[in-house]
């Protein structure tokens, strides 16, 4: 009697194993960019579904959902399930800047989301058209002084870390520029250009057409010169005491995601900005490697951050709603 019980156990708790939930992940996981295809928001796409899936074990899918300076897509990622199979490319417009930039979003995002890692950094390159007078920082503010209200510059759109880059050099200059919004980095590059921008602010996207002669570059936003280009100071070292500006792109989840599922993506990242090939590839577009991977680290860097922008945004006259 005792071995039949002993038996039947046995058997039930092979049947429960056999219907325990599987390991995370048993199936792909999507990546919603709230950004249109192109620019920075497909090369992370890009980057993660090729550098995470071996590790992950499961294909990365990459879905774009723009709008409202990515709040549309940050909004579908808060009220998805909190199983770790729907992640958000988080980037520091989005979960930093928009709460003061809006009055109203579809989502909170110190409540809303779960920190995974961050994966990449970079800053914003000031440019001007290669044909330019201008060769600095210096030049370009006395250009605007001697022409108040006259220079233009384009951004990738209200609230884009492009346009506060530029609001941060007009107050910080006193030089009165004038902004000119677009729909995306592209179309305002396009511009610059063809000579209706006289500079802008935008991603690292644009250093091959630096390396090709048609812009030239000033400086860097950052604290610090980029790996890509050593040679580009930075705006305080031009001068411009006091001017930081930096952008990252990382990776969140719904709030209450599976703590296993986030120590598991977490690895995925850690693993894949250690790979020599993808160091190597960051270097080429003009970004840099986290100093740390971990989700406590994404964590106060979103906190802070959105201090830091408040009260920036606090003294502007910048306003979406």
């Amino acid at each position: 009697m005792l071995c039949r019980l002993r038996t039947l156990l046995a058997c039930t708790a092979l049947a429960l194993a056999g219907h325990a939930v599987a390991a995370y992940p048993d199936k792909p996981v999507t990546v919603i960019v709230p950004y249109p295809p192109g620019g920075m928001g497909s090369t992370f796409g890009n980057m993660v579904s090729e550098g995470m899936a071996s590790t992950l074990g499961q294909r990365l899918v990459i879905e774009y959902k723009p709008g409202a300076n990515g709040a549309l897509g940050a909004g579908f990622v808060a009220k998805a399930p909190a199983d770790g199979y729907t992640l958000l490319m988080a980037v520091n417009s989005t979960m930093t800047i928009n709460p003061s930039l809006y009055e109203k979003l579809p989502f909170d995002p110190l409540k809303d989301f779960s920190p995974v890692s961050m994966v990449f950094t970079s800053s914003n390159v000031l440019v001007v058209n290669a044909a330019s007078p201008v060769k600095s920082v210096a030049d370009l503010i006395a250009l605007a002084k001697a022409k108040p209200g006259k220079i233009f510059y384009g951004s990738a759109g209200n609230g884009s870390t492009p346009h506060l880059s530029g609001e941060m050099f007009r107050q910080l200059t006193g030089a009165p520029v004038v902004h000119v919004p677009y729909k995306g980095s592209g179309p305002a590059v396009i511009d610059l250009l063809g000579g209706q921008l006289d500079f802008m602010f935008v991603d690292t996207a644009v250093l091959p057409q630096v390396q090709a002669g048609k812009l030239r570059a000033l400086a860097v936003t950052g604290k610090t010169r980029l790996g890509a280009a050593p040679n580009l100071p930075t705006m305080e070292e031009e001068g411009v005491k006091g001017f930081y500006v930096d952008t990252w792109y990382s990776l969140a989840a719904p709030a209450g995601a599976p703590p296993e599922a986030i120590e598991r993506l977490n690895a995925a990242v850690a693993a894949m900005v250690k790979s020599p090939a993808i160091r190597a590839r960051m270097k080429d577009i003009g970004v840099d490697p986290p100093e740390d991977t971990s989700a406590k680290y994404m964590d106060g860097i979103v906190r802070s951050d959105t201090v830091r922008w408040k009260k920036f945004i606090a003294g502007t006259r910048i306003r979406l709603d």
